[in-house]
Order: C-alpha cells, then structure tokens, then sequence
C-alpha cells in the first residue's frame, strides 16, 4: 500500500502560558489513497508571534490539535 507524503502551509491557533495566538503551521500531511484516509503526522511553527514566552503550548491547526513547546525562542514539537 502506498502513501504519500505532502507540506502544508495552514493557519493556527496557539494556546497555553495563559496567551491565545495566531501563527502559521508547515504540517506533513500523510495519504493512504487506498483507504481514503489522512494524517498530520508532523507540525512546525513557522510563523507567530515573538513576544510569546518559553513554555508549553497547544496549536490547534484544521480541526486537529498538537502539543508544542517554546524553548530558548525556538517552537519544537511535542510536550513536556
């Protein structure tokens, strides 16, 4: 069975340390053609704003929801 693979440029929402944000997600999106299904395996903040402080955060992007984390100003994927 054969996937594929696609990046996607897709507003977001930034919530956690007590802020609400935009920002802008490159998520990997994951097609099984074969099964008419679909998954966000892969997310990366590439746009919001700066001012947010260092801290967990939730960014909910198309009806799905990650966990992201602000580290030294860089956004990384994942939780605690």
């Amino acid at each position: 069975m054969s996937s594929s693979r696609e990046t996607l440029m897709i507003a977001g929402r930034l919530s956690g340390m007590g802020y609400e944000a935009e920002c802008t997600v490159s998520a990997v999106k994951v097609s099984l053609p074969q099964l008419d299904t679909w998954e966000y395996v892969k997310c990366d903040i590439v746009l919001a704003p700066e001012n947010l402080p260092n801290g967990q955060y939730r960014v909910t992007f198309e009806g799905r929801t990650m966990q992201v984390k602000k580290v030294d100003g860089c956004w990384m994927e994942g939780g605690a």
